[in-house]
């Protein structure tokens, strides 16, 4: 399997929605994968370079990953391609909550992008790099990973705006997506304005964005845990009463209509990405 999940302990799983690993070595023809947003950041540790490429759908041509970088939040779907070579890497996807604790500056810039490491200039996250690639055993790696978080989550946590800011992001997750702009302003008893800050610097889009994105992901789960749903009635599950603006919001985040989503033949890494979607919400 050239794609593997690991979950973190836990304690860390506030901060850190999963490990991962890629290893072309075991892919025998080339693969495209479709990775759409979930809500959550990314680092991608390249231990070497040649046979893994992106873009988005509308985007050509792919270009080569080669060295160690962040994922921006996702706003759109993103092709992967991989072909058989010798990239080994090492990924990890990183909570809304967890993201503060690896970069001390606004996520706003990233938004959507795939940015080096050298390009960033975060001194932690170089030392990290480095670290990361001395280890070869996964475990070891995701050890030095929490060793770093464990640094940063005492300060953090003393910061009045960012605990608004988690606790914001889990009442949208509590609702899976369905509340609404204003009743946030109402349940937190703060202005628009406030919160549409919070979210543009620890999550770099806005408040309404992330809902839509939280939404999305919540209708994967439902239509994998009730599989006897049609898609007019998973729609009206959550909250899609006009059809129309069901199948907008999925070719807005997937490039796809729902049917055409829920009916596409998946790759093995893409029914992990789709089953980690879903374990978010499995009590």
């Amino acid at each position: 399997m050239y794609f593997k999940e690991y979950y973190p302990e836990a304690f860390f799983s506030r901060y850190i929605d999963s490990y991962f690993t890629i290893d072309t070595s075991f892919i025998y023809e080339d693969i495209t994968d479709l990775v759409v947003p979930d809500g959550t950041f990314g680092l991608l540790f390249i231990d070497s370079q040649d046979s893994i490429k992106r873009n988005v759908p509308t985007q050509a041509p792919p270009i080569t990953l080669k060295k160690s970088s962040l994922f921006g939040q996702k706003t759109k779907s993103v092709n992967y391609y991989y072909s058989p070579g010798k990239t080994q890497s090492f990924g990890i996807k990183i909570n809304p909550e967890g993201l503060p604790l690896f970069l001390s500056d606004s996520s706003k810039d990233f938004k959507n992008l795939y940015v080096e490491l050298d390009y960033v200039m975060d001194k932690g996250l170089m030392e990290l790099e480095e670290k990361v690639l001395e280890k070869t055993n996964v475990g070891d790696k995701i050890q030095v990973v929490e060793q770093f978080l464990l640094q940063s989550i005492s300060k953090i946590n003393a910061n009045p705006d960012y605990l608004l800011f988690v606790a914001i992001i889990e009442h949208i997750k509590e609702k899976k997506g369905e509340v609404r702009f204003d009743s946030l302003t109402s349940h937190f008893n703060l202005n628009y304005k406030k919160i549409e800050r919070l979210f543009q610097h620890y999550l770099g889009v806005n408040p309404k964005t992330y809902i839509r994105i939280i939404r999305f992901n919540a209708t994967i789960h439902l239509k994998n845990q009730l599989k006897e749903l049609n898609l007019t009635q998973i729609g009206n599950e959550v909250g899609f009463f006009d059809q129309s603006h069901f199948i907008r919001e999925f070719k807005t985040f997937s490039n796809l209509t729902p049917k055409e989503f829920f009916t596409k033949e998946l790759s093995s890494s893409e029914k992990i990405l789709m089953a980690m979607i879903s374990k978010r919400w499995i009590e």
